[in-house]
């Protein structure tokens, strides 16, 4: 038996009707499997960060050594708590960075210890600095840099680090 205008013949839908809906299927069924689609299609689209329970301390890390290697400041001060001690020098040095370098980032955790929900991290940390002028300078960091971690409304943040030097702003000669 020969079709008109379908490559595909679907056996389950045989005897009805075109353009019917399946037995059960309502059209108000279906305008919510529609809207239902819609919404996630657009969570997925815009990128919505992760589940709390998907983020862990690592991944915080990581995310922050990725955000510093992209210049991103903004996104990088995101994994630090504003209430924390040395908040504003830590952004502004951040942002000094991200505005007079090419930064390479990478943070490798030593050793996690956790307690009470707080975790205390010992991180090797290397950052890879150029310059963003004519005549580009390069300063390589490498330091062990203490932190605590703690959940914050569900996300993991900074709440403490040590030393800060790390994250000063280049050193031009």
């Amino acid at each position: 038996m020969p079709t008109t205008g379908r490559s595909g013949f679907d056996r389950s839908r045989a005897g009805q009707k075109p353009g019917c809906r399946p037995e059960g299927l309502t059209a108000q069924k279906t305008a919510w499997h529609w809207v239902l689609a819609c919404i996630v299609a657009q969570a997925l689209a815009c990128g919505l960060p992760a589940y709390a329970a998907d983020e862990t301390p690592f991944t915080t890390i990581a995310n922050l050594a990725t955000a510093l290697s992209e210049n991103d400041s903004s996104m990088a001060m995101s994994y630090f708590d504003s209430q924390m001690k040395s908040y504003g020098t830590i952004a502004a040095d951040v942002q000094a960075l991200a505005d007079q370098t090419d930064v390479t980032c990478a943070i490798d955790v030593v050793t996690d210890v956790e307690a009470n929900g707080v975790h205390k991290l010992d991180l090797d940390w290397f950052m890879d600095l150029k310059t963003q002028n004519d005549l580009p300078q390069t300063e390589q960091r490498r330091e062990r840099i203490h932190v605590e971690m703690k959940q914050i409304k569900g996300r993991w943040k900074i709440t403490a680090m040590s030393p800060l030097s790390i994250l000063g702003p280049i050193q031009i000669k």
